[in-house]
């Protein structure tokens, strides 16, 4: 009975390590930056966030930091930096472009108010470097949908806005007009109507990113995700990491196990 107790009490602690695995796991971000030339350097980049700052939330600063730690040559210490301003948390430097105040990040398609602004699980962040720092004219804009999964041959309606400001300086969305749609960085044929509606017929299988550009105005390049899969059927990999679900499956059930191999000696005993 005592071998079965301490086996049971194993149990117990494996399946609370499992748990434990799972609750410290990190906050994940999308991140997309855009650099000074106006070129998407990430596209909705999954980021695994720790609180590097120690101030016990996940924010956009951590968020950031951890996004170039992962994907910038030489890390965040070569290309991102923050430092406390009159201003809050502002950031100092982005994707190694140091050019004092000519950056803008977005979370949820909304303008932070700082670096310091928490976030949440499944945010997605978009941070870019003005290409204009004369007169400020980058208009920062999205799709109405950050995602979007279809066949081969199949078309994608998209919406494409900006954000703006009224008289009384409040936010205002507006359409974004005759924007030429890009696939893949190429631009294509299709351009966004009066509404900034625009629809796009996808021929390839894969993963494609779709952005916009225009003549007319400055944009900072909204990205669009679209999982392609092929006309003949074939799934697209999925991208869901279920790596602790599978490993506290896999856990519990040995130890059940072992807990029943237990359980049959000690009756035999």
């Amino acid at each position: 009975m005592k071998k079965l107790l301490s086996l049971t009490l194993s149990v117990v602690l494996l399946l609370g390590l499992c748990c434990g695995i799972a609750a410290a796991a990190d906050t994940t971000v999308y991140v997309t930056i855009a650099d000074k030339s106006g070129n998407l350097v990430l596209v909705q980049e999954p980021v695994a966030v720790k609180d590097i700052d120690s101030d016990g939330k996940i924010t956009v600063n951590d968020a950031l930091y951890c996004a170039h730690e992962a994907k910038f040559s030489g890390g965040a210490a070569a290309g991102y930096a923050s430092e406390m301003t009159d201003y809050g948390l502002s950031l100092k430097k982005l994707w190694g472009i140091d050019n004092g105040t000519g950056y803008g990040y977005y979370v949820n398609n909304a303008a932070a108010m700082s670096l310091g602004d928490e976030v949440k699980n499944g945010a997605f962040i978009t941070a870019f470097v003005y290409t204009d720092t004369t007169n400020w004219s980058d208009m920062y804009c999205y799709f109405d949908k950050n995602t979007a999964s279809v066949t081969a041959g199949d078309t994608v309606a998209v919406t494409l806005s900006a954000l703006g400001f009224d008289e009384n300086f409040n936010t205002v969305v507006l359409p974004v007009k005759g924007a030429t749609i890009l696939v893949n960085g190429k631009a294509t044929d299709v351009k966004t109507d009066d509404n900034g509606k625009a629809s796009i017929k996808l021929t390839d299988a894969g993963t494609i990113t779709v952005s916009a550009k225009s003549d007319s105005q400055t944009l900072v390049p909204p990205a669009l995700v679209v999982k392609v899969a092929s006309a003949s059927g074939e799934k697209t990999p999925k991208t869901a990491d279920n790596t602790v679900v599978v490993l506290f499956g896999a856990v519990a059930v040995i130890a059940f196990a072992g807990v029943v191999v237990a359980s049959r000696k000690e009756s035999r005993a």
